[in-house]
């Protein structure tokens, strides 16, 4: 294994550790956005979707026969995808209110 130098001109260390640290913050902020972005595409259980739009299984059972809101069977479970969700609801809210 060979050793590999860096050699850091032009700066003196609190500027290369602020540089560092400015650096790493970035990159957290940074993934934390694509977190909560990645939240929305969450699967959901059915239970955990019908307690989010505080409706019965038999209501979200409904609608999912609708084609209201999308689902996605995995095995024998139905699962939704919470951005589809609330982008179901959304454009059935907006068809109402014309």
């Amino acid at each position: 294994m060979s050793k590999q130098i860096l050699q850091i001109e032009n700066t003196n260390a609190v500027d290369f550790k602020n540089d560092i640290l400015k650096s790493v913050k970035d990159c957290l902020m940074s993934f934390a956005k694509e977190m909560q972005n990645s939240d929305d595409a969450k699967l959901l259980s059915r239970q955990e979707t019908s307690k989010m739009l505080s409706i019965s299984l038999v209501t979200l059972w409904d609608w999912t026969n609708k084609d209201i809101i999308p689902a996605y069977r995995i095995g024998n479970k139905v699962f939704y995808k919470k951005n589809e969700v609330l982008e179901a609801l959304q454009k059935r809210n907006n068809f109402k209110n014309q």
